[in-house]
């Protein structure tokens, strides 16, 4: 059987995810090329796939990727008719050295030399503290833990992790009405809400005249 090696259009790189960007990548920002609403954030302790590792880990280092498109994570750049890439003659660093039939060069990017919201967003843009704050209110749970002993909590812990997801929604809700961010600048700003993190763990949530509320498993 033949290795291939030039890029066959066939489109699944770009349907199991946008790129993380790296340093190299700040120009594409910083000309309106990418705009901040295009972008997500997966804040550090995130649960995400690790090539490297080979399975699903809690990031090392926050990420800022090319958002999804809907409620999917392919990336939005993708032109699914065409099967090619919308921004193709400037495309992220790790899109351009992306070879699905030798990966050793992408592979050598994971969580390496990355971009965080920190280094795109200005010293005077008003959304730079609403993000340190954020972090210091609302930090991401440690999710693995979570994730090996959910049954296994306490009931302070429980109530804990019930009052940082209020807490979460609470600082989205005041920021979104303050600075009236679209759904795209949120994301980029705070990443997923807490409640999303906790979904794939069996924690569901529903919202009561007191708010949200999680639902054990």
């Amino acid at each position: 059987m033949t290795t291939p090696t030039t890029c066959r259009r066939c489109g699944r790189c770009c349907l199991q995810g946008g790129p993380a960007l790296h340093r190299a990548d700040l120009p594409l920002i910083g000309d309106g090329g990418i705009p901040l609403e295009r972008l997500i954030t997966i804040r550090r302790g995130e649960l995400a796939d690790n090539p490297v590792a080979g399975g699903v880990r809690a990031t090392r280092v926050e990420l800022v990727k090319i958002a999804g498109s809907g409620r999917d994570w392919r990336c939005c750049y993708y032109d699914e008719a065409a099967r090619g890439c919308r921004i193709y003659g400037r495309r992220p660093q790790a899109c351009e050295v992306l070879q699905c039939w030798d990966t050793a060069a992408i592979l050598a990017l994971v969580e390496t030399d990355v971009l965080s919201r920190l280094d795109i967003v200005a010293a005077d843009d008003p959304l730079r503290p609403l993000i340190m704050n954020h972090e210091r209110a609302c930090p991401c749970p440690d999710l693995e833990r979570l994730g090996s002993g959910i049954s296994q909590l306490t009931e302070g812990e429980r109530t804990a992790l019930q009052d940082l997801v209020a807490r979460d929604l609470t600082f989205r809700d005041r920021a979104v009405r303050r600075l009236g961010l679209s759904l795209g600048l949120e994301l980029f700003a705070f990443g997923r809400p807490v409640f999303q993190l906790l979904q794939p763990l069996g924690l569901g949530i529903r919202m009561t005249s007191r708010g949200p509320e999680l639902q054990w498993p």
